[in-house]
C-alpha cells in the first residue's frame, strides 16, 4: 500500500498550511536531534579524552612500578648467582678477603654457602636502601641478615617465614613474593630466591623492600589510587592504610589484566587499570574514583546541556512564532478565500440583480445567476456585446468600473456596471445588470413634470417681471421727482418731510425688490453688482427710512458705529442695504416698546478685504429656541400666531441667501422676553480715497464734552469726534461751571423736549430723535439728527468757528461737473420723458425727446447725437429693435437702455441687441451721472 493512501488528502498536499506546519516541525525535530547528537558526541569525546589522559598517567605509573620491581628482581637474581656452596668449616661467618671482593659465609648443617660481593655492589645496596636476608630451611635455624641499614631491626615476620618454608615452589617461578599485611604499618615486601633449586635445604636468599619505600615507589599523583594485590586478592600495599583496610573488605576476586570501569550498582564508581607483575602472581592496580573525574567534565557537559536546552527552546519558540505569524494567518486566509469564493458564488446565485463573470480570453461565461441567463439570451448579439464590454474595460489605462445603460429587444432597460478583475488566475470581467425600467419610466414622468413646473415657473417669473415693470415705471417717476425736489431750496422742516417720503418710497421699492428676488433666486438669476459705497451713509440712510415707523410706535432707534470704519468700501450696495433693511424692518415690526440699537463694527482686515459686521438688537418679544433653527427658511414666521404681525416670511430667507452669496455669515441670538440680536458679517473690498473726498470736516484740537443718558451713545460720539481731530471726552451730568467756550454735545434718545441740559455757558449741540437734519435755533445752540454723523460734524465745526465747506454732499460735488453731451431720449411715457429731461439738464446735457423707436430713428437721420437713451418697452419699434436698426445703419453712437425689468437675463438681451449699457428703473440721479460720465465731452 502506498504512503499517500495512508495519509489524509488535505495533509498529503504539501501546499497546504497543515503540511507546511508538519514540515516545519519535522525540520525543527531534525535540527534539535542533530544538536543533541552533536552534544552527545562532544560529551563522549570529552570523556574519552579525559579517560585517555587518565590511562596515560596510569600506564606511566605501572611502567614505573614494573621498573622498580624488575630492578629488585634482577638485583636478587644477580646476587643469587654470586653464591657458592662449600664444605662445612669452623671459620667465621664473614671473612674479608683483601682486594675488591667481600666474602659472606652462609652456614648450613648440610654445607656452607659463600656470597661474594664487590664494594661497588655494597654501595649500590646502600644507595637503594635494600636489605639482604638469608633464611635457612630448618625451622630451628635463625634468620641471617646479610646486609641492612642500622635502624632496621633484623627481624622477619613469622607469617612470612612460615609461608616461605611451606612453599613447595612451582616450575618456572624462581622467585617468591611474600608480605605480611596484617600490621597497621605499611608492610615490607620480601622477594626470595632459592639458593639451589635442586636442594630445598639450601635455604633462600631474600631482598626486603620496606613499606614506606614501596609506597613511595608505587605512588603517582596523576594516576590516582594504587593497590598491590597478591594471588589471594589480598591487598599488600595501597596509597594509605585506611584505604587498604577498606578495600580489603571489598576485594574478593583476582581479576585479569585490563583497563575499564569497575564497581557500583547502577553506575561504576572508579576507573581502574590492572597489570600482572613480571615473575610473580601479584597485580598492581591503579584506579581513579568517578567523583574525581566528574568535576573535570562538569563545564563541558553543562555547556553541551545548556546549548541543547537553548536550541530546543529556541526551536520551540521559532516553530510557535512561525506558526502564529505565517502558517495560521495563511491557513486563515486560505479558509477565508474558500469561504469568500463560496460566499461570492452564493451571492451571485441569490442576488436580485443579474450577475455574470466573463473570461477575458474568449468571452466565455465563468459564473452567472438565473437572472443573467434570463435577461441575456444566448446568441451572436450577446457574444458581440460581451466582447465589446471586455475591450472597453481592459482598454483603459487604469482599470476602473464603467456604467452603461442598455435597452433590450423586449423594451427592458438595463443598467450595466462592469469592472475588470482576477478570478482563478485569469483576467475576467464582472458584470452587474439591474432592471431600471421603472426608474426610466419615473424619470420620464419627472421630466414631464419638470417641464410643466418650469413652464409654470417661467409664467410666474414673467408675471412678476411684468408686474415689477408696471410698478417700477410710476415709482421711477415718483422717486426721480423727489430727488429733483431735494435739489431745490427747502427749509429744514420741508427737507425732513422730503427725507421721510424718500425713505418710505425706498421701502416700497425694497418690498418690490424682495418679491422679485424670490423669483430670481428660484430662477438662479441672482447676481451681485459691486460698487463703491460708504457703510456709514448706507446705515444712516436705512435707519432714516424707519425713523418714522419707530417714532410712531414710541421706540428709540439708536446707532453706534465704529470710528475706525473706512470712508468707502467695495461691495454690493443694493444687497447690503436690502439685508440691513430687512433686519431693521423686522425689529421695528416685532418690538412693542423699548429701543432698537444698530451697531456697525470693523471686525478685521484680511489682505485686501475688510470684515464689517452689522448688528441689529431689539427689546422685542424674542424668538423661542425651537423656532430659531427655522428662521431662515422661506415663508416661516415665528410665534404662536402668524397673523399678529403682517409679513410674507421671505425677508430672512432672502437675507441668508444674499449673505451667503457675498461669502458672509449671518447669526441670530434671542431670548424670549428679552429681545433678539441679528448680525451679519460681510467681506468688503478696501478703497483708498483722497482726503478732500471725505464728507467730514476736520475739527480743531479743542476740548469737546459728550453727554448722554446712554453711555454707549456718548462713547460712540466721542470716538467720532476724536477721529475728526477734537479732544472729546464722554462725561456724566456736566457742570455748568466749566470754562466758557467748551463745546458740549448732548445725545438725547428721545425728542428735544426731553433734553437734560437746558443752560450751558458755551456752544451746545443737541442730537435728538425728532430732528432730521441740521438746524440752528440760536447762535450758541444747534440741533441735529440723533443718527446723522454728517450733521453732527457740521454742527461741532460751526460751534468751533470753522468756516464750513461747501454744504453739498460728495455726490452733489461730483454732479457740479457738467457732462455737456447732446442726448436723444426715446420714451413713450410722458411723465418719464419730463423726468429724464430734467435729470439730464441737471447734469448739463441737451435733450431731444422721441415718443417711440420709429420717431427716434427718424431723428437720428436728421441730427447728430452724442448718446441715445432709450426705453426698452415701447410701441412700434421697441428699444431692442431701435438699437439693432442703428447698428445696421452703421451708427457707432453709444446707446443706453432704460428698463424696469430687473431680471438677470435682461442685461444679456440689451447687450446682445447692440446697446453699450443699461439702467434699471428706478435709478437715481447719481446712478445716471455715473452711467453717462464716460461719454462726457467738457464745458461748452
Amino acid at each position: 500500500m502506498k504512503l499517500a493512501n495512508l495519509l489524509p488528502a488535505a495533509q498529503w498536499n504539501l501546499s497546504t498550511p497543515i503540511a507546511a506546519r508538519n514540515l516545519l516541525r519535522l525540520f525543527a525535530i531534525t535540527l534539535v536531534a542533530g544538536v543533541y547528537v552533536g552534544a552527545y558526541g562532544y560529551m563522549r569525546m570529552t570523556l574519552n579524552e579525559e579517560i585517555s589522559s587518565r590511562r596515560r598517567y596510569m600506564n606511566e605509573a605501572i611502567f614505573n612500578a614494573q621498573d622498580f620491581f624488575v630492578s629488585r628482581q634482577t638485583l636478587l637474581k644477580s646476587l643469587g648467582l654470586s653464591t657458592v656452596k662449600h664444605a662445612a668449616t669452623a671459620s667465621d661467618s664473614e671473612t674479608y678477603i683483601p682486594g675488591e671482593e667481600v666474602h659472606i659465609v652462609l652456614r648450613q648443617p648440610s654445607g656452607t654457602w659463600s656470597l661474594w660481593l664487590t664494594p661497588r655492589m655494597l654501595d649500590f645496596l646502600r644507595t637503594k636502601q635494600t636489605n639482604l636476608v638469608y633464611v635457612p630451611h630448618a625451622l630451628d635455624a635463625s634468620v641471617q641478615w646479610l646486609y641492612s641499614r642500622p635502624e632496621v631491626p633484623p627481624q622477619v615476620p613469622n607469617a612470612v617465614l612460615q609461608r616461605l618454608r611451606g612453599s613447595t615452589g612451582e616450575p618456572g617461578n624462581e622467585q617468591i613474593w611474600l608480605a605480611d599485611p596484617g600490621d597497621d604499618k605499611p608492610p615490607s615486601l620480601y622477594i626470595f630466591i632459592a639458593m639451589d633449586e635442586r636442594d630445598r635445604a639450601s635455604g633462600w636468599l631474600g631482598l626486603e623492600v620496606e613499606g614506606p619505600q614501596l609506597v613511595a615507589a608505587l605512588r603517582h599523583e596523576q594516576a590516582g589510587e594504587f593497590q598491590l594485590v597478591d594471588s589471594a586478592s589480598q591487598i599488600i600495599a595501597s596509597k594509605d592504610r585506611e584505604q587498604q583496610l577498606t578495600s580489603q573488605r571489598h576485594t574478593a576476586t583476582h581479576v585479569d589484566d585490563g583497563f575499564g570501569w569497575e564497581g557500583g550498582y547502577w553506575l561504576p564508581d572508579r576507573l581502574s587499570i590492572r597489570k600482572q607483575l613480571d615473575h610473580s602472581d601479584w597485580q598492581i592496580i591503579y584506579s581513579t574514583p568517578l567523583a574525581s573525574i566528574v568535576p573535570v567534565l562538569i563545564l563541558p557537559f553543562g555547556l553541551a546541556v545548556l546549548i541543547s536546552v537553548a536550541v530546543t527552546l529556541l526551536m520551540l519558540w521559532l516553530v510557535r512564532r512561525v506558526d502564529l505569524r505565517l502558517i495560521r494567518p495563511a491557513a486563515a486566509r486560505i479558509e477565508a478565500l474558500v469561504e469568500s469564493e463560496a460566499f461570492s458564488s452564493a451571492v451571485i446565485r441569490t442576488a436580485p440583480v443579474a450577475l455574470c463573470v466573463l473570461r477575458r480570453r474568449d468571452g466565455a461565461v465563468v459564473l452567472a445567476n438565473r437572472l443573467s441567463e434570463q435577461w441575456l439570451v444566448m446568441g451572436d448579439e450577446r457574444t458581440r456585446a460581451c466582447q465589446d464590454w471586455i475591450t472597453r474595460a481592459f482598454g483603459k489605462p487604469a482599470q476602473t468600473s464603467c456604467t452603461e445603460e442598455l435597452q433590450m429587444a423586449d423594451g427592458r432597460h438595463l443598467c450595466l456596471s462592469y469592472a475588470p478583475t482576477r478570478y482563478r488566475r485569469e483576467d475576467v470581467l464582472i458584470c452587474a445588470f439591474s432592471d431600471i425600467t421603472e426608474r426610466k419610466t419615473a424619470e420620464l414622468s419627472l421630466q414631464q413634470a419638470r417641464a410643466l413646473a418650469d413652464a409654470a415657473n417661467e409664467a410666474k417669473t414673467l408675471f412678476l417681471a411684468t408686474m415689477s415693470h408696471e410698478i417700477r415705471t410710476p415709482l421711477y417717476g415718483m422717486l426721480a421727482t423727489l430727488e429733483l425736489l431735494s435739489r431745490t431750496h427747502l427749509d429744514s422742516q420741508q427737507r425732513g418731510y422730503l427725507n421721510a417720503i424718500e425713505g418710505s418710497s425706498a421701502t416700497l421699492l425694497q418690498l418690490i425688490c424682495d418679491v422679485l428676488d424670490v423669483s430670481k433666486i428660484e430662477a438662479g438669476q441672482l447676481a451681485l453688482e459691486v460698487s463703491a459705497f460708504s457703510p456709514v451713509e448706507l446705515t444712516q440712510d436705512v435707519m432714516q427710512g424707519y425713523m418714522g415707523a419707530a417714532h410712531t410706535k414710541g421706540l428709540q432707534l439708536l446707532s453706534c458705529m465704529d470710528p475706525q470704519l473706512p470712508e468707502q468700501v467695495l461691495g454690493d450696495t443694493t444687497r447690503t442695504r436690502q439685508i440691513l433693511g430687512n433686519l431693521l424692518s423686522n425689529a421695528v415690526k416685532f418690538t412693542r416698546s423699548g429701543r432698537i440699537m444698530v451697531r456697525l463694527h470693523l471686525v478685521g482686515v484680511e489682505g485686501e478685504r475688510m470684515m464689517l459686521r452689522w448688528q441689529v438688537v431689539d427689546t422685542g418679544q424674542g424668538i423661542p429656541e425651537q423656532d430659531q433653527q427655522h428662521l431662515f427658511e422661506p415663508f416661516f414666521q415665528s410665534g404662536p400666531s402668524t397673523n399678529t404681525v403682517a409679513g410674507t416670511g421671505l425677508g430672512l430667507s432672502i437675507c441668508k441667501r444674499l449673505v451667503e452669496l457675498m461669502n458672509g455669515s449671518i447669526r441670530v441670538f434671542s431670548e424670549p422676553g428679552l429681545g433678539s440680536s441679528f448680525s451679519f458679517t460681510l467681506p468688503l473690498g478696501q478703497l483708498a480715497l483722497d482726503e478732500d473726498q471725505s464728507w467730514a470736516q476736520p475739527l480743531l484740537n479743542q476740548g469737546v464734552m459728550v453727554y448722554s443718558p446712554v453711555p454707549e451713545l456718548a462713547d460712540h460720539a466721542a470716538g467720532w469726534l476724536r477721529r475728526w481731530g477734537a479732544r472729546a471726552q464722554a462725561i456724566g451730568v456736566p457742570d455748568v461751571r466749566h470754562e466758557p467756550g467748551i463745546v458740549l454735545v448732548e445725545l438725547c434718545p428721545g425728542p428735544a423736549s426731553s433734553a437734560v441740559i437746558r443752560q450751558w455757558p458755551g456752544p451746545l449741540v443737541l442730537a435728538c430723535a425728532d430732528e432730521h437734519a441740521l438746524s440752528r435755533p440760536s447762535t450758541q445752540y444747534w440741533q441735529v439728527g440723533l443718527n446723522n454723523l454728517q450733521c453732527l460734524n457740521q454742527a461741532v465745526s460751526q460751534a468751533q468757528g470753522i468756516e464750513a465747506r461747501h454744504s453739498a454732499t460728495a455726490r452733489q460735488a461730483m454732479i457740479e461737473t457738467k457732462l455737456c453731451i447732446h442726448v436723444l431720449v426715446a420714451e413713450d411715457n410722458v411723465i418719464n420723458q419730463l423726468i429724464l429731461r430734467d435729470q439730464l439738464e441737471k447734469l448739463g446735457c441737451t435733450v431731444t425727446l422721441a415718443n417711440d423707436g420709429e420717431q427716434a430713428l427718424a431723428l437720428c437721420q436728421k441730427e447728430v447725437f452724442d448718446l441715445v437713451l432709450t426705453d426698452v418697452n415701447m410701441p412700434r419699434i421697441n428699444g431692442y429693435q431701435l438699437a439693432q436698426h442703428l447698428r445696421q445703419q452703421g451708427h457707432a453712437i453709444p446707446i443706453v437702455g432704460a428698463t424696469a425689468n430687473a431680471m438677470l437675463d435682461e442685461a444679456e438681451r440689451c447687450l446682445g441687441a447692440g446697446m453699450d449699457q443699461f439702467l434699471v428703473k428706478p435709478f437715481t440721479l447719481h446712478a445716471l451721472y455715473q452711467c453717462l460720465l464716460p461719454y462726457r465731452k467738457g464745458a461748452a
